[in-house]
């Protein structure tokens, strides 16, 4: 595929390619090295933007009755009275159907709105279209200007091609990120769209709204795969159907968006003028959520002292975990553990983003594939992970049997940045006071917005390095027994999550599991 393709777009709108990259480090994806703009200052984010979008496949404007009427798609979607408007299979001179009409064009001018255009499918031009290309895609409409960052084509497609087209409008001031998407059938195709489709969408920072005929249901392993970071603007909705107008049994058209998005009156449209119905709800844009897991794995071996790391990553498949933080993780280390990259094991099986600080380490064997073998804690996240830039390793001056350490990273959650901050203390109470205390020097409480201290701290609470923590930070566990040592039969409280306001907790558990000899701890974290 020529890269032209990849970057050619038709916009009514005015175009930009500049875009805010950040790098991020996931096994078999690309990296990039550019970082975000300035990062938004901790503000109350309760109603940063409120905006009415919806999503509509026009099916080229001809209903149900196998009328060609663009008049009645503009009736409804004026109706609709949306601000953000997402169309799929939209003509632009294509055809005799639809009468070679621009119908980007068209729409735009009959409701007053600003427009752009991707086309996904195109053929020559001829006299009867008026000698212009004959172009067939999605599009936007939009009361507010669009700047257009990019339209891409997937490398996986069948009989035509299929793409994302990917736009930043500001609403009340606030930008937003929206994106317009029509997926393949073809299971194989679909899943391939939908993995390069995260890719695309993870390395622009911001708040997402993600629309389009994806072609699955609410249960396929694609679309959930999707919401694993987005919110369904229908996910309460299970019988709003979408296709096929004249008899809908199926929905296969969406409106999702990153977890700081709220959807309210999300309402299905009945109309016969295409074969798909409209969709329409209200977003609102407020604090980002996400679920945190701390898990220390004891290199995989569980109570039964298997090592297994599939046990592991089916807990923390099931526990929804969107941000993993590890204790006790091997990386081409040891016998024990055969020499696996435990690590790059988990997250290729789980699809998360990775960091990871050694703490121990041990030259380099043929066993080991001749890479440095090394143990420490590290980081699992659905959302990317800024690079070096935006982290930190130190190794703490006191220490006992080996280094023990702190490590810092940005996770780029929606539009905000979550500082998680991950240790292992050692194993004498002095040490483990010195070194919770030089933790603390690291985190630096005052500085930067959201954060959270997490990890193996080895002593109980009210213990003096739980409470040099708790100067600044707040033990999502305050009040609660949650043992988490040792799992066959826990009667003692070693790991940790502590959050730092303006950061909330709720939901706290303990999940019971024999597949490593602590047991993970998770909460609810919503960023204020």
């Amino acid at each position: 595929m020529k890269q032209t393709m990849h970057r050619s777009f038709i916009s009514l709108a005015v175009l930009c390619s500049a875009s805010l990259l950040f790098s991020c480090h996931k096994v078999k994806e690309p990296e990039g090295t550019v970082l975000p703009g300035a990062l938004r200052s901790n503000v109350q984010t309760a109603s940063l933007a409120e905006v009415k979008v919806m999503n509509y496949n026009i099916h080229a404007g001809i209903g149900i009755d196998g009328v060609y009427d663009l008049q009645r798609i503009a009736d409804v979607i004026s109706d609709a009275d949306a601000d953000v408007v997402s169309l799929n299979e939209v003509h632009k001179h294509y055809e005799a159907a639809t009468n070679y009409e621009d119908q980007v064009a068209w729409l735009a001018n009959e409701l007053g709105m600003y427009a752009a255009f991707q086309k996904t499918t195109w053929k020559s031009a001829i006299p009867a279209s008026g000698n212009k290309e004959r172009q067939f895609g999605h599009a936007i409409l939009s009361k507010y200007p669009i700047e257009v960052l990019n339209t891409r084509i997937y490398d996986a497609y069948g009989s035509h091609y299929h793409g994302l087209l990917e736009t930043r409008i500001v609403i009340n001031g606030h930008p937003m990120l929206f994106y317009v998407t029509h997926l393949a059938t073809d299971p194989a195709l679909l899943t391939a769209q939908r993995q390069q489709l995260r890719v695309w969408m993870d390395e622009t920072y911001g708040t997402k709204i993600l629309m389009g005929d994806l072609n699955a249901i609410p249960t396929n392993a694609n679309i959930l795969a999707i919401k694993e970071t987005m919110v369904d603007a229908f996910e309460s909705q299970p019988n709003a159907y979408t296709f096929k107008s004249n008899n809908p049994t199926v929905r296969i058209d969406y409106i999702l968006g990153t977890s700081n998005i709220t959807f309210s009156n999300s309402q299905v449209i009945s109309t016969q003028v295409s074969d798909h119905f409209p969709i329409v709800s209200h977003a609102s844009v407020g604090a980002s959520k996400l679920k945190l897991m701390q898990y220390n794995i004891k290199h995989g071996q569980g109570t039964d002292g298997v090592v297994d790391l599939q046990r592991i990553a089916d807990v923390i498949r099931n526990s929804k975990a969107h941000v993993v933080v590890l204790n006790e993780v091997d990386r081409n280390y040891d016998p024990r553990s055969n020499y696996e990259d435990q690590l790059v094991w988990l997250a290729d099986e789980l699809g998360m983003y990775y960091e990871f600080q050694k703490t121990t380490w041990k030259a380099p064997v043929p066993a080991s594939g001749n890479k440095e073998r090394q143990f420490g804690h590290g980081i699992l996240s659905k959302y990317p992970i800024g690079n070096a830039a935006t982290q930190g390793r130190w190794i703490y001056t006191d220490y006992t049997t080996h280094y023990m350490g702190l490590l810092k990273v940005r996770v780029s959650v929606n539009a905000d940045p979550l500082y998680v901050y991950i240790t292992n203390l050692g194993s004498t109470a002095a040490e483990r006071l010195s070194q919770a205390q030089e933790a603390m020097s690291f985190i630096n409480p005052p500085n930067h917005t959201w954060k959270v201290f997490a990890g193996t701290f080895s002593d109980v609470p009210g213990s003096a390095p739980v409470a040099a923590v708790l100067t600044s930070f707040t033990d999502v566990f305050a009040g609660q027994t949650a043992y988490t040592f040792p799992a066959n039969a826990p009667n003692v409280r070693v790991d940790y999550i502590f959050v730092k306001s303006p950061v909330a907790a709720g939901n706290t558990a303990v999940i019971s599991s024999q597949a490593s000899t602590h047991l993970p701890i998770v909460c609810d974290i919503e960023m204020q």
